[in-house]
């Protein structure tokens, strides 16, 4: 595909530069003709030239867009940049080697002072906009991260200069306690982490702080610090160390996932921790929980954080989500409903990741060996879904969203592509969406909705200066997909015309803008030619790909967005900072449960006693100046080693005391309860300890099994990622057998075999658990699984959830899984069970399934 030998690359960084900027294309074959389309295939009036006999061209300058070069062939040049090998370190120390070429592409923007004066300043008190980036800078951007024949190979400042070049204001960064503090011997070191948000606060950009893994020293078993003083410490330290240079913290990233296995009662304990922490350094500075990434309503997890009594501590509710556009109504509706219940209804909402798996899994080489690509075409869809997802979200209230990820990264063994730049360091066609975006919403705020005709979706938009922008597009698989993984494709364009009526009548007090120019604008910022207008209907050419009208006036949206003046975002982040209720929230209280006594179920959960009593540690902290006196009480179970009487916390000091739970009190004859506990400190009510708990040793004892029948392989559909999958019953091991075989070693490896259920409401009545029998066996000696799921879902998608249980191993073992006590099974029509295996050959056998009443 290369013309004459070409291998090009612009000398902007990154391949993306301003409207104006004389670039020069290098290492073309001297004399090769060229030619430049923009990012539909069109030709590009006047961007047509040669090599020179140095194989160089300069290019003459350009508008707003995203563009290809082609040789006079009409064949795409390629770029081919430095490698950083095939085993390269995150360091980047390893020698190149030769990359896999790509399309030599370029980003061409608009200057942000020329649109929108409240955009181009510089320094970070701009908190007008919901545009955001995660950046991740200091995780992701290392040396060797991808590729960097700019700036001398610094791949943090090229990052950063694109950030800036885009207009993001925002962006977000993690660390690692563990590695800032690996002993308790030392402060932590925040070097690396300010050298990043430096870049960024010098670019005018403020940073999201958020940090997660706690070091051994904290707790030697777990991701979470046991020693809540340690957290309060860090917390402080780190709210002095970053001052300004960090605008809000996040504690923890997605604790009801992977990232905190621990259950979400010590989860809670350690925000509050967290958060005191923070503001004992910084009392204005805004602080967000760990962004739960779990579906509202799906997982208990939501609710029992909420009745923990976190929402005393965050002043911004933090949510990340990856469904489709359609769905974000239903999750957001959701999170609004369960924060008014918990007292928290004025309180924002941001979402600090979001993305989409919509394009499917890359298909191409990537420039590092290993990490895959996205094709053009998967590019394309990218670029469609950012405008769209970004719009969505502020209508359901969204103050502020941070797009996953902005810097090159892959999941899934490589097969997943996130990034908004590429391996090769160049730029995807999303950085000119997310350019045009920014510029020409970045500072208005959402109205709503206008009446389009069916297939169009049009949103309305204020500028300060009073004029208005419209965003339409005509609907594609983007909008209207409900699943994950659909694997869009950019073809067709469903291009329609809608007829757009403009207001005859102009208000008296835009009287002196009656004559300001519209102008439209494509998806990657070209600005087009605009249709004429007859009596003030204006013809609009929509396609799949968002446009944007501007300089419009008088236009009222048909149904106003959710939230049409972002109290969070008009007014300085400190201001959003709000007194705590008149409860005690300085006193901390933490359960911590003996493992050999409990196990933790229904997705972190649920406490299940297996044994006649259970041993415990009860820890209360006061996190603050004054010394206090007072007593915990305890409802829901028996509970004995804590004291009675009144005992005394000193200034940051705390108390632990040993404890054995038994069912008894108000759980005699019960085989479920839950534990709270509350403490009464000089005269005040303390927040709330709440543990679900589960006394299986009683449950099983009188409990009734309804089997479900497994034996038969036609019972099974088949269903996973595997190049080969077989269903069949083992005489010799009483069970059903799945064998499953993957030969591409960067596929995602899952399978979840569905078994089909028609359950008669008498038989689900007071179930609670499912109990199962299973084995397994891979290619791999470990056996190890990335994760194991048992799943009930409903044929109509009204019902779909997702339970954990503990991965099989060669023996054979039982497995108890909670069947959470709000699901209604009588609308369970499915049955899934399987795994993500880290093999690429695995075995699994199951037998005994049952559920328990």
């Amino acid at each position: 595909m290369a013309p004459c030998g070409a291998s090009v690359v612009f000398d902007a960084p990154g391949h993306a530069a301003t409207e104006g900027t004389t670039i020069t294309a290098r290492g073309g074959a001297p004399g090769a003709k060229w030619l430049l389309v923009d990012w539909r295939g069109r030709e590009v009036e006047g961007a047509v030239g040669a090599f020179d006999e140095h194989g160089e061209a300069t290019l003459p300058p350009l508008p707003a867009g995203y563009y290809r070069m082609i040789d006079a062939r009409g064949r795409f040049v390629e770029t081919s940049l430095p490698n950083v090998g095939e085993n390269a370190s995150e360091s980047g120390r390893d020698a190149p080697t030769a990359s896999p070429q790509t399309l030599a592409t370029l980003a061409v923007v608009s200057p942000l002072v020329t649109r929108h004066s409240s955009l181009a300043t510089v320094g970070c008190e701009d908190a007008s906009s919901a545009f955001a980036a995660d950046t991740a800078s200091a995780w992701i951007s290392r040396p060797g991260a991808f590729l960097c024949p700019w700036n001398d190979g610094d791949t943090e400042r090229t990052v950063a200069d694109l950030v800036h070049l885009c207009g993001f204001r925002h962006v977000r960064d993690r660390l690692k306690w563990q590695v800032a503090q690996p002993s308790s011997n030392a402060p932590p070191d925040f070097s690396r982490n300010l050298a990043t948000a430096s870049l960024f606060h010098e670019r005018g950009a403020a940073v999201s702080g958020m940090f997660h893994d706690a070091p051994r020293w904290t707790h030697p078993a777990a991701k979470l610090p046991g020693d809540l003083g340690a957290l309060h410490r860090f917390c402080a330290e780190a709210a002095n160390a970053f001052e300004d240079g960090v605008e809000d913290w996040e504690f923890w990233n997605e604790p009801d996932i992977h990232f905190a296995p621990e259950p979400v009662w010590e989860y809670a304990a350690a925000l509050k921790a967290a958060y005191l922490g923070f503001k004992s350094a910084r009392p204005n500075l805004p602080v967000l929980n760990g962004a739960l990434c779990q579906m509202p309503g799906k997982s208990r997890y939501f609710n029992l954080f909420l009745d923990n009594d976190a929402a005393h501590y965050f002043d911004i509710y933090n949510y990340h989500t990856y469904l489709p556009p359609a769905k974000y109504s239903e999750a957001f509706a959701k999170i609004r409903v369960r924060l008014a219940e918990a007292g928290a209804t004025n309180c924002p909402i941001w979402v600090t990741e979001f993305g989409t798996n919509l394009e499917g899994h890359s298909n191409q080489e990537g420039a590092k060996k290993g990490m895959m690509a996205h094709s053009p075409e998967q590019e394309l869809v990218h670029a469609e879904f950012y405008p769209k997802a970004q719009i969505a979200l502020m209508m359901e209230g969204a103050e502020r969203a941070y797009f996953f990820v902005f810097a090159a990264f892959n999941e899934r063994n490589g097969r997943k592509d996130w990034g908004v730049i590429r391996r090769d360091g160049t730029v995807k066609p999303v950085f000119t969406a997310m350019a045009t975006a920014v510029r020409e919403l970045g500072d208005t705020r959402l109205l709503g909705t206008l009446d389009a005709p069916k297939g169009i979706r049009a949103f309305l938009f204020e500028r300060p200066d009073g004029s208005q922008t419209v965003a339409f597009w005509s609907e594609s698989p983007i909008d209207t997909a409900t699943s994950h993984w659909p694997a869009v494709e950019p073809d067709p364009d469903f291009a329609q015309e809608w007829c757009l009526a403009l207001p005859l009548e102009v208000p008296d007090n835009d009287r002196d803008k009656r004559d300001s120019p519209l102008r439209l604008i494509d998806m990657c910022g070209m600005v087009s030619t605009m249709p004429s207008t007859t009596n003030g209907v204006l013809a609009l050419p929509a396609t799949r790909f968002p446009s944007y009208l501007s300089g419009v006036k008088g236009l009222v949206p048909h149904h106003p967005s959710l939230v049409t003046r972002h109290s969070s975002l008009v007014t300085p982040l400190s201001s959003l900072v709000t007194p705590l209720s008149s409860l005690d929230s300085s006193i901390v209280l933490r359960v911590d449960l003996d493992r050999a006594d409990f196990s933790i179920g229904s997705q972190k959960t649920l406490a299940s006693l297996d044994a006649d009593e259970g041993h415990l540690r009860i820890e209360v902290w006061n996190f603050s100046e004054v010394a206090k006196t007072g007593t915990v009480s305890i409802s829901g179970c028996a509970l004995s080693g804590l004291p009675s009487e009144p005992f005394a916390l000193p200034p940051f000091g705390h108390a632990e005391f040993d404890c054995i739970l038994t069912p008894g009190g108000e759980a005699s004859s019960a085989h479920s309860s839950e534990l709270k506990l509350v403490g009464n400190f000089n005269g005040r009510s303390t927040t709330q300890a709440v543990v679900p708990l589960f006394f299986a040793k009683r449950f099983l004892a009188s409990c009734e099994r309804v089997p479900l029948e497994t034996d038969a392989p036609s019972l099974w559909e088949r269903n996973s990622s595997a190049d080969e999958q077989s269903i069949a019953f083992d005489e010799a091991e009483g069970a059903i057998r799945f064998d499953a075989v993957w030969r591409d070693d960067l596929k995602d490896r899952w399978f979840y075999p569905v078994r089909s259920l028609v359950l008669p409401r008498e038989s689900t009545v007071g179930a609670r658990r499912i109990v199962f029998e299973v084995k397994s066996e891979q290619d791999k000696v470990e056996n190890d699984y990335k994760t194991c799921k048992l799943m009930l879902a409903s044929d109509n998608g009204k019902t779909d959830i997702y339970l954990d249980y503990e991965p099989p191993t060669r023996e054979w073992e039982k497995r108890y899984v909670d069947i959470p006590p709000e699901t209604d099974l009588s609308t369970v029509t499915l049955l899934r069970i399987g795994a993500n295996p880290l093999g690429s050959r695995c075995t699994i056998w199951i037998r005994n399934l049952n559920m328990l009443k």
